[in-house]
């Protein structure tokens, strides 16, 4: 059975197409990579070189050993420290998995959607020891029965992230701290309906629009336009999962040309609004 991958688009999308997971280890930065969303839960492990991740509407400072979980409904990007390696381990896992894994009061989706859930954990080197070689037994042919055991390593990997979620449900964030960044990314949270531009968020968030560009370029790695974006493709999933129309999708999200809602919406999320979740034209 395979499920660890080359690239992180590819594990995505063995995810999407089997239901199941996909698994992707790298030492790359992947620098060219943009704010991105997909239809899979996300489970980030970081080894070395992470610098900062930006999900949905926060910013996090990211160190050795941390393990960040992120729905589909998340967009997110890393950022690694130029300085350093950056190594991690993903694995992309499809809501479907996870519901049809729940066994009595342990439901496996709780860590990823429950409403006191943990984006940030940072774990002991005995956590990381362990998740690290459970990364590793998935690599492993494992010849006959093959398949069985792989799913049941990801089983105890998602078995042991919702014990980490719940054991570390107390544990604060390192959310980055940074007061301009901050107040742009809550004035774009609660105006991306509205016709927002980089001269308005600049003057919200008090500097000006080459500063504020600069700063998030810095912490973020994208641009102000590309956060506005993907802040309202991620809202625009919500309703359309929640079953709003195509067209009042659109508008809700601050998309005053539909033609060109549905051609964002298709390149960031890989089908029409139309074919997504409940959506109707």
């Amino acid at each position: 059975m395979k499920c660890y991958f080359d690239t992180c688009g590819a594990a995505i999308e063995n995810a999407a197409e089997t239901k199941t997971f996909g698994f992707y280890y790298s030492e790359n930065k992947n620098q060219n990579q943009e704010v991105h969303i997909h239809d899979c839960c996300e489970i980030f492990l970081c080894i070395t070189g992470g610098n900062s991740f930006l999900i949905d509407d926060k910013v996090y400072e990211i160190s050795d050993g941390d393990l960040f979980l992120i729905n589909q409904f998340e967009a997110h990007k890393v950022v690694p420290d130029d300085r350093e390696l950056f190594c991690r381990h993903i694995m992309h896992v499809h809501p479907s998995f996870l519901y049809a894994n729940a066994v009595g009061d342990i439901s496996l989706s709780d860590c990823f959607y429950s409403s006191g859930k943990v984006t940030q954990i940072s774990l002991s080197t005995d956590e990381i020891k362990k998740l690290t070689a459970l990364f590793e037994a998935i690599r492993t042919d494992y010849g006959y029965g093959d398949e069985m055991y792989k799913k049941l390593r990801a089983l105890e990997i998602l078995l042991e992230i919702s014990r980490l979620s719940s054991t570390h449900r107390d544990h604060c964030s390192k959310e980055f701290s940074h007061k301009t960044i901050q107040l742009a990314i809550d004035y774009i949270n609660r105006n991306y309906s509205s016709d927002l531009t980089l001269e308005a968020v600049a003057k919200n968030a008090f500097v000006s629009p080459n500063q504020l560009s600069r700063l998030f370029n810095r912490y973020c790695g994208t641009t102000v336009t590309k956060y506005i974006i993907s802040k309202r493709i991620t809202e625009a999933k919500k309703l359309l999962a929640s079953g709003r129309s195509v067209t009042e999708t659109a508008f809700m999200c601050g998309f005053n040309d539909y033609a060109n809602f549905i051609r964002t919406f298709k390149k960031a999320v890989g089908v029409p609004p139309g074919k997504y979740g409940a959506g109707k034209n």
